[in-house]
């Protein structure tokens, strides 16, 4: 049986070793494959590395997006909705920074101050933000610093431009006028106690899609939910393809 395609979109600082917790489940069943975000110059890089990645396939294919890649799933997908079969969404949102019609962000001085910090200390500022996607429990069990074990052993790293344009990609990007135009199922996974990309944010896809989605929050987790939940995570990510492609 032909295994079908599932393209993974890392978070902003992230790289495909991250996902490390999914590879050997999903890889079970689909194919797998990854775009990097390293060494983007133009905030534009980032949906046209989905789209070189996409197209190659020429055939349909699912995108996993977590964070910062749910921004790039859901920017391509609404402009190139008869690519994809289905997306996946982990700690997703349609709009990072809040403005005063969208209370579901980071403050924009917040992003702005994190890229004087990288331009500071590049390492100590990553490691902070690795820190931040955990829950206070996932931190009491030490989750933090298994991650982060893993991003010093498995990680190539970036450069300082690179990682700026990925905080302008946050900043600017909004893809909330364009989900209307998405007509694939969307599994929605998000942590409860998510602090980098809230809850509502998913809420809120989950609203304006309607009955495309599904939406599934994980107690006790924060932004990295498949990684200090994974059996639950996987579980939901297997049977949406699965159901997906029985219809």
């Amino acid at each position: 049986m032909k295994k079908t395609h599932l393209v993974m979109l890392p978070g902003w600082g992230m790289e495909k070793a991250g996902f490390q917790s999914l590879t050997g489940p999903l890889s079970e069943n689909t194919q797998l494959s990854y775009v990097e975000w390293r060494n983007v110059g133009l905030i534009t890089d980032f949906k046209e590395r989905v789209k070189e990645t996409v197209l190659s396939f020429k055939e349909p294919v699912y995108l996993l997006g977590w964070s910062l890649g749910s921004l790039a799933a859901l920017d391509f997908t609404s402009e190139y909705p008869k690519q994809i079969k289905g997306l996946i969404l982990i700690g997703g949102t349609s709009r990072f920074t809040r403005d005063e019609d969208y209370p579901s962000g980071w403050q924009p001085r917040f992003v702005e101050r994190m890229k004087k910090q990288l331009q500071r200390n590049q390492e100590k500022t990553l490691t902070t933000f690795y820190e931040e996607m955990f829950s206070v429990a996932e931190r009491e069990k030490g989750l933090d610093r298994q991650f982060i074990e893993v991003v010093q052993r498995e990680f190539q790293g970036d450069n300082l431009d690179s990682l700026c344009t990925g905080l302008d990609y946050l900043l600017q990007t909004d893809t909330r006028v364009t989900l209307s135009q998405i007509d694939a199922p969307v599994l929605l996974i998000h942590g409860v106690e998510d602090t980098i990309c809230p809850p509502t944010a998913s809420s809120l896809i989950n609203q304006q899609l309607g009955e495309n989605a599904e939406f599934h929050e994980i107690e006790n987790a924060g932004h990295i939910s498949f990684f200090t939940k994974s059996d639950e995570c996987i579980q939901l990510i297997i049977k949406f393809l699965q159901k997906d492609e029985k219809q």
